[in-house]
């Protein structure tokens, strides 16, 4: 990955300028709702439909896996990492830690005092990390270093820090159509986005730094990052932009993000786009496209099992 980013001009924290104006989101909430009421003709009575960035990407890449159940949900490492990963940074933008590697310990510590002491819940995965042996709490901890390291040292912190906010409350937008398809947006962090907003997120997710108020979403523009698994495929450009359509859309008072930067920790990518109307229709299109192929599984599943 390429060295951290203070001012460069293609960066997060490049100058910002609101490019998407109020004709330009009226374009793409149409193009959304009308694309997103016809996928749902045959969506079964009180079924729902959930987007997120992985949904649309799967979509694309393996199309024949979508619309299948969830498996029942198990604690497991990569459920906690993100999580402890998005605390130990915060922890050190504020400066109360080197390094992630040195964060993860004492915060999980933290987090398990106080939920023995209070009952309360920092992260939610706290009965089941206190009940792991040695061996599973330095797994957690280390995959939590290892989410948490290519986001740290991505950025010059100490220039954008004060002016960011890590983690913090899922951008949510559920479409006005008879079926229920929700759509949900989820960063790493956003850089430039000034004062805190109304509507931080849970406790050890929502991440205040330095000089930014309040924990959870800014009042001003921002520039996304997001931060995956794997390595961008064809459609990068379209699912970053994923995350600006769902601010777009969810947060139509405040100016909509004018980037968004990708990271790929393995295969070392770091990709930004610019967010204007040509790739959020892009994003709108895939949005549709993901939600016809699930209600198309979901209605042929419906079918299989009403013949058997």
């Amino acid at each position: 990955m390429s060295a951290p980013v203070g001012h460069a001009e293609d960066g997060p924290s490049a100058p910002l300028a609101d490019s998407v104006d109020s004709g330009v989101r009226d374009r793409v909430l149409e193009r959304v709702v009308g694309g997103v009421g016809r996928a749902t003709t045959d969506l079964p009575p009180g079924d729902r439909i959930e987007v997120t960035l992985a949904t649309v990407r799967r979509a694309q890449s393996r199309p024949e896996t979508v619309g299948r159940p969830e498996p029942d949900f198990m604690w497991k490492p990569t459920f906690a990492r993100r999580s402890l990963g998005l605390a130990a940074v915060r922890a050190c933008v504020e400066g109360r830690f080197r390094g992630p590697a040195a964060a993860v310990g004492p915060l999980a510590d933290d987090a398990i005092d106080e939920w023995r002491r209070s009952g309360r819940r920092t992260f939610h995965w706290e009965p089941w990390f206190a009940g792991l042996g040695p061996g599973g709490r330095a797994v957690v901890l280390a995959e939590s270093v290892t989410w948490a390291t290519p986001l740290w040292t991505a950025f010059d912190w100490s220039e954008v820090g004060s002016r960011s906010v890590v983690g913090g409350a899922d951008d949510l937008w559920t479409c006005p159509v008879p079926g229920t398809v929700r759509l949900k947006g989820r960063c790493e962090a956003r850089i430039g986005a000034g004062g805190g907003g109304g509507d931080g997120g849970a406790r050890g997710d929502a991440v205040r730094v330095p000089g930014s108020g309040r924990a959870g979403h800014s009042g001003g523009t921002a520039a996304l990052v997001s931060l995956s698994g794997g390595s961008p495929g064809d459609g990068w450009r379209e699912e970053l932009g994923y995350l600006a359509l769902v601010a777009v859309l969810s947060h139509t008072g405040r100016p909509a993000p004018v980037r968004v930067t990708g990271l790929w920790p393995d295969t070392g990518d770091r990709r930004t786009v610019m967010v204007d109307d040509e790739l959020l229709m892009a994003a709108a299109d895939r949005v549709v496209a993901t939600v016809a192929l699930t209600s198309a599984a979901r209605y042929a599943a419906m079918g299989t099992a009403v013949s058997a």
